[in-house]
């Protein structure tokens, strides 16, 4: 087992360079007025037992006794006996130590620019702040606590069976805090430290690449000027990565107050100003199809899958007015007709021109405009199947053409070849042949899902086949091991969240259509990997910034990924029900909770025209933009915290989706729960008739979805398409009603 060693420090800096640095051994309980130098003293308050469920609380308030320029304080932790097969975690940006293979590459990177090839490549990430590899080199972790999803740093130490959590706030009175990792050059040795004011020493993060000189500052101290720091530390029996995150999920939000909604307009209202934005400005009406963006450039135009193209017609065909039923449909019609010989599809289509997804427009680069992201066929393949489960609900009448039938076999026969060659998806394929490009990673971890479906719709074994065997293997791969990469088709392999949330998606849809609770074990395993992304408390953003006069609440966002740096509205590109199945199927109220967080957030970064959302060109969006930055971190610059990217993002369609697949109030009848994730109050009445009392808070009339049901009727599988039959609430603004259950 670890030694750790608390210790005290105050850090002198020259600019960014480390000048001199003080620290000392807090060995007592409770000590007052330390004096760590001549010039600095400090009370130390603790509270707690580490190895108690609710931790040990641990604050420092450290006083200057004299005139300290540029200066730091510290609560600092050394461990002894440490090695590098320790898995360490920084909630939303580091797993696994980010201990991989690096390339260094400028935005947006790209595998046709390396000579890194086949099916076999070693887990390759860009250069983002990670542990190293490599002897005799420095290894080290400097963020911002905004870099983070929970300002938290998790170790497992591997020989012991031993887990930690040190978990901070995001800053003290001097501005946000730094969180550090940093081990021995034998790396026999590391030590954590949260750091007041934030000093990222030397070199800092931005878009690919770790050495941007650091222009962080430490403050001006005075005599007598003071300053406290807090730390809850967490020691527990820890034998697998899911204990750690098991443990995480726990104390993630401990000590703050209940998660409440940020104020905003009904889902209903919400889904009024998006299907009008979409219809006037995506709807392509040359081809037919609803793009994914709204300005005339190759990536706002049509990309399947990733970032909404045949996803947001989904929503339209299971929501929308006559009008976009119809588009909806001649969307599913314009991805069939990109389909290629291969069965996968074309990943983008600008002006009428096919293109090929990899972001590199050299000419002698391998296979020009034949490199497909596996991960949006993956989605396309899911989302199909979707969308002919939900046709045989709301369009029963439709007669479903025969090509879009023989178009989905194809696809599924395709990612059934993959499995059976190559034993994986992988991440790239070549669009004309279907052969891998480049293997590996969690990209494709949808397609179970999708494949079973596929088996249950066309009644074919071998895709049921497929489907258990590969998310068996993801699972191994990726779920057991904490780590799950390369979602995002720009990011190389690196760890992200939008795997992790596919693999939650493919386990759950697996349970659904087998009914094995091997599934559910695995969900959840997955539920808890992908709640490490998730945004667990509300970011204090700098003053005058966008985000701070519109009162945003980052609670429930998403963080991307390790490279890109933000995190954003919803999940990428989901409603989260999966998640709401998982709670059905295990009662447990945390992952109903979660959903909550992520789906009842997303309408108040929904510009509108009474409550405009500025873009970073300071610009106003139109009404129905939602922007994908939620930018915590300073990866784009310290200008970009709290400030909105002007574009038409993906993020509105797990908006949409949300309202089309989600309850917005939903009851337990046998505990007489009851969770709002719309914009209404609720409140149980019981007397001779159970009824549920029902107000609008808000400006805008509300149709709410209701779903109340007992704990039998809760273990019953939902399927793709139970939402259809829930009952719908009509709340005017400022009404209140009363609705027997």
């Amino acid at each position: 087992m670890f030694k750790m060693e608390p210790r005290l420090v105050v850090t002198k800096y020259r600019g960014s360079e480390v000048f001199k640095s003080f620290d000392i051994p807090l060995t007592g309980q409770g000590m007052d007025n330390i004096a760590l130098t001549s010039d600095w003293s400090v009370t130390v308050r603790s509270e707690g037992s580490i190895d108690h469920p609710n931790g040990q609380m641990l604050e420092a308030e450290f006083q200057s006794d004299s005139i300290s320029n540029e200066s730091t304080v510290a609560l600092s932790f050394h461990l002894s006996g440490w090695s590098v097969e320790n898995y360490v975690l920084v909630p939303g940006a580091v797993y696994a130590g980010n201990r991989f293979e690096v390339r260094e590459l400028s935005y947006a990177p790209c595998w046709s620019r390396i000579d890194d090839a086949g099916p076999d490549v070693p887990n390759l990430i860009t250069d983002v702040p990670r542990l190293s590899n490599e002897a005799g080199v420095p290894s080290a972790i400097h963020l911002l606590t905004g870099d983070a999803a929970t300002p938290a740093i998790g170790i497992i130490d591997q020989k012991s069976a031993t887990g930690w959590l040190f978990v901070t706030k995001q800053g003290t009175a001097l501005g946000d805090s730094s969180m550090h990792v940093v081990e021995n050059e034998d790396r026999s040795s590391v030590r954590i430290s949260f750091q007041a004011p934030g000093v990222r020493p030397s070199t800092k993060y931005e878009m690919t690449t770790t050495k941007v000189p650091s222009a962080d500052r430490g403050h001006d101290f005075k005599p007598g000027d003071k300053v406290q720091l807090s730390c809850r530390l967490y020691r527990f029996p820890c034998s697998s990565v899911q204990d750690l995150f098991e443990r995480f999920a726990a104390v993630r939000r401990q000590g703050l107050p209940a998660a409440s909604l940020a104020p905003s307009l009904p889902f209903s209202a919400a889904w009024e100003i998006q299907e009008s934005k979409y219809n006037a400005m995506n709807w392509n009406n040359e081809l037919g199809y609803y793009a994914v963006g709204t300005v005339d450039m190759k990536h706002q135009d049509w990309q399947v899958g990733w970032v909404g193209g045949g996803m947001s017609s989904l929503a339209l065909l299971l929501e929308g007015s006559e009008l976009s039923v119809s588009r909806a449909l001649d969307t599913l019609r314009f991805l069939f007709s990109s389909q290629t010989e291969a069965g996968f599809f074309h990943g983008v289509c600008h002006n009428g021109q096919w293109y090929g997804d990899e972001f590199n427009d050299d000419p002698d680069r391998r296979y020009p405009k034949q490199w497909h992201i596996l991960r949006k066929s993956a989605d396309a393949l899911y989302f199909i199947m979707k969308h002919l489960l939900a046709l045989e609900q709301v369009r029963p009448d439709f007669e479903i053409p025969a090509d879009w039938l023989d178009g989905t076999r194809r696809l599924a026969d395709a990612f059934v070849r993959l499995w059976h060659r190559y034993g994986q998806f992988g991440q790239w394929v070549h669009t004309g042949t279907g052969d891998t490009i480049i293997g590996g990673s969690a990209a494709g971890g949808i397609a179970p899902a999708g494949l079973a479906l596929c088996g249950e719709y066309f009644n074919e074994d071998c895709y049921t086949f497929v489907a258990e065997q590969s998310a068996r293997q993801y699972y191994r791969q990726f779920t057991s091991q904490g780590i799950t990469t390369g979602g995002p088709g720009e990011i190389l392999q690196c760890p992200d969240s939008e795997s992790a949330f596919a693999l939650l998606e493919s386990y759950i849809v697996l349970y659904e259509t087998s009914e094995d609770q091997e599934w559910i074990e695995r969900a959840e395993e997955a539920a808890l990997q992908a709640m490490t992304w998730c945004v667990s408390y509300d970011f204090d953003f700098p003053k005058g910034s966008t985000f701070e006069r519109l009162g945003m609440r980052t609670t429930g966002s998403v963080i991307a990924n390790v490279q890109n740096k933000h995190s954003a509205p919803g999940i990428c590109t989901l409603s989260g029900d999966s998640l709401f199945k998982l709670y059905r199927a295990t009662g447990n109220k945390r992952y109903l909770e979660l959903l909550r967080e992520i789906a009842g957030n997303l309408p108040q970064y929904l510009s509108r025209e009474d409550r405009p959302v500025r873009g970073w060109d300071g610009r106003d969006m139109p009404p129905g933009y939602m922007s994908e930055r939620v930018n915590m971190s300073d990866w784009e610059g310290e200008s970009f915290v709290g400030e909105v990217l002007p574009l038409s993002c993906w993020c509105e369609v797990s908006l949409m989706l949300s309202y089309a697949e989600l309850p917005g109030i939903y009851v337990n009848r046998t505990s007489g729960d009851i969770t709002v994730i719309d914009q209404v109050k609720c409140r149980l009445e019981e007397g001779a008739e159970l009824a549920l009392v029902v107000t609008n808070p808000t400006a805008y009339p509300a149709e709410v979805k209701l779903l109340a049901e007992t704990e039998e009727e809760a273990a019953i599988p939902l399927g793709s398409c139970g939402h259809v039959e829930w009952r719908r609430v009509q709340v005017g603004p400022g009404e209140t009603v009363r609705v027997v259950l």
